[in-house]
């Protein structure tokens, strides 16, 4: 397994990247109307305003899990797996056996330099992997068959929750701006995942056969609130032109043991309407994660990541 990331260097990345020029499209600080998705009007501002963001995530997975092993006659199901599906496949590989999906959205409320917000995706999947071999031993005129069906369904989400507070705008022309946003809290994690699947074995004989079917499971499923902080930078690029970065780091291994995660993004929006933002970008998730049940340690490492395209309506 992976080396898991310390307190600094987890943080000081996130903070690091939420500062520097972006790609999203939110809504904050002094800029006036460089604030359209997250931020406040003007600090003076008393009027709420409040935006709501559907957005659409076509995640990359690239996960390693470890389950407890099971043992279904002589063989062993378990140990350690591995997922590695980048977005552009998953699209092309989409069916009934195999599939990623993702819902998400996020609604602000501001007044002032002080505002809060909930933003929240769950993703979720299937894989199902279908095998067999035969032999044939001629001596006793007898065929042995065997045929196996394993399927891997796994969700993950996050309700990300807390205030947020404008730090300060800087000008850097006299159509254009970034401001600086603090933000923190708590979020709620939901991880699940289940391994089950179907071992058959037939033997045949003139004049008949006979086939015996061996099913096996192994679930786990979790839900904890950890704290979380961050920071993103909103860039004001043109009259309708804004671009945000974003990032923070969560868990600290406080509530879950050793789980830390973080939750990166950026996107470039473009206002079609006053009230109105599109935003194409690109979000990633990662989650570094030991836990146990009553089977033994599961533990779960990687990411996901990958293309996201939001709709974002003021009011």
């Amino acid at each position: 397994m992976k080396t898991k990331p310390n307190s600094f260097a987890l943080t000081l990345a996130a903070l690091i990247l939420a500062s520097v020029p972006s790609l999203q499209a939110q809504q904050a600080g002094g800029n006036k109307d460089a604030i359209l998705q997250q931020g406040p009007k003007t600090a003076g501002d008393d009027e709420w305003r409040f935006s709501f963001t559907p957005y659409f995530w076509l995640p990359s997975v690239d996960m390693e899990i470890s389950v407890p092993s099971i043992t279904v006659g002589n063989r062993t199901i378990g140990g350690d797996f591995s997922i590695d599906q980048p977005w552009w496949d998953t699209l092309s590989d989409f069916s009934s056996d195999f599939y990623v999906l993702s819902l998400d959205g996020r609604f602000e409320a501001w007044k002032g330099n002080w505002g809060g917000f909930v933003d929240g995706y769950w993703i979720f999947g299937k894989s199902t992997v279908n095998g067999g071999n035969s032999k044939l031993v001629l001596r006793d005129d007898l065929a042995i068959t065997t045929s196996s069906s394993i399927t891997n369904r796994f969700d993950t989400g996050q309700v990300n929750f807390g205030p947020q507070y404008l730090l300060g705008t800087a000008a850097l022309s006299d159509t254009s701006g970034v401001d600086f946003i603090l933000y923190g809290g708590g979020r709620v994690n939901w991880i699940g995942n289940e391994l089950d699947g179907t071992l058959n074995v037939t033997a045949s004989a003139l004049p008949g056969a006979a086939t015996s079917q061996i099913d096996f499971n192994n679930s786990d499923s979790r839900v904890f609130i950890e704290p979380m902080i961050g920071l993103k930078s909103i860039w004001q690029l043109g009259e309708n032109l804004i671009a945000t970065l974003r990032g923070d780091v969560g868990g600290f291994g406080w509530v879950e043991s050793n789980n830390w995660d973080c939750d990166l993004e950026a996107s470039l929006g473009w206002k079609v309407r006053p009230d109105v933002l599109l935003s194409l970008g690109y979000r990633a998730r990662g989650q570094w994660e030991d836990a146990s049940n009553s089977n033994g340690e599961i533990s779960t490492e990687g990411w996901f990541h990958g293309p996201e395209f939001g709709v974002t309506w003021i009011f």
